[in-house]
């Protein structure tokens, strides 16, 4: 642990269990029968846990040659000759973009220096909800299964060839409020479509992100606006995303934006950015 000192109540089950095992610190139990601790390492749940952990991972990886990218401190990369390799860090998962000869180098690392970890080695993977497959100049991500699930409450949607109308940013005074077990139901489906839109349907950005906007006060109108959408995600749910550069790698941008088309009069902006003619970045 770093840091001020972090304390921890054990409750009078789990100190009983203690005292068995460690007959030596009855004498410091409290008189309600717990016991109080200051934590020499991190527990699962504690503020720094994550960071000593990060802390911890990143030295290896240092040791090993990795550097931190300079736009994201979870992104490292190692440069041998003209190879990069690439390693990303989501938590406790990683994800590394490299040859085989430096995958099995660094496979003997991680089980020197942790042990207990899961490998998996593969052109394709499931992870997070996304499907990604590598094939010879292309990445593929597919969600067409999260996107199946999703659907799964929705039984007479009706096929739409658009993510929305032209009326997406209206908003009536007067529109019914939903009940408040349907708009907890409105939020998480919405809170699904953000994932699915930054992740591989950047296509849907713009519905969902006025949807965002909607889930604390959501009404019937707002309702049918999502229904719309998933209408368009049932007619495209077999839609996946392909990044496939080609030619100088060079970096596009698209930019525009609409001014004061929201019932508060605020502009809404678009964003795309392309590398190479793959599209890494999208926004609305």
């Amino acid at each position: 642990m770093e840091g001020p000192p972090v304390f921890i109540k054990c409750d009078k089950r789990l100190t009983k269990l203690i005292v068995e095992v460690l007959p030596g610190l009855r004498k410091y139990m409290h008189k309600d029968g717990v016991l109080y601790c200051r934590l020499l390492k991190a527990l699962y749940g504690c503020v720094q846990a994550s960071k000593l952990w990060l802390n911890k991972l990143t030295k290896v990886l240092r040791r090993e040659g990795y550097e931190h990218s300079p736009a994201d401190p979870c992104v490292m990369r190692r440069i041998v000759g003209e190879k990069v390799f690439l390693l990303l860090i989501y938590v406790d998962d990683i994800l590394i973009l490299a040859d085989a000869a430096e995958i099995d180098r660094m496979e003997k690392v991680f089980l020197k220096e942790f042990t207990w970890i899961t490998i998996e080695r593969n052109n394709k993977l499931s992870y997070l909800g996304m499907l990604v497959s590598l094939e010879e100049g292309t990445a593929t991500i597919d969600m067409t299964y999260f996107i199946e699930k999703l659907l799964e409450s929705y039984k007479n949607l009706v096929a739409r060839t658009t993510p929305s109308n032209k009326s997406i940013f209206q908003v009536s005074e007067d529109a019914v409020v939903l009940q408040e077990e349907e708009r907890k139901v409105f939020h998480s489906v919405v809170a699904k479509l953000l994932y699915l839109s930054k992740r591989a349907r950047p296509d849907i950005l713009t519905a969902v992100s006025f949807l965002c906007t909607r889930v604390t006060r959501a009404t019937v109108e707002d309702q049918k606006k999502l229904e719309y959408l998933l209408g368009y995600l049932q007619a495209t749910r077999h839609e996946v995303l392909k990044l496939s550069p080609s030619g100088v790698l060079g970096v596009e941008a698209y930019v525009d934006a609409a001014f004061a088309p929201h019932a508060d009069s605020k502009s809404h902006t678009g964003v795309a950015i392309f590398i190479g003619g793959a599209l890494v970045f999208a926004a609305s």
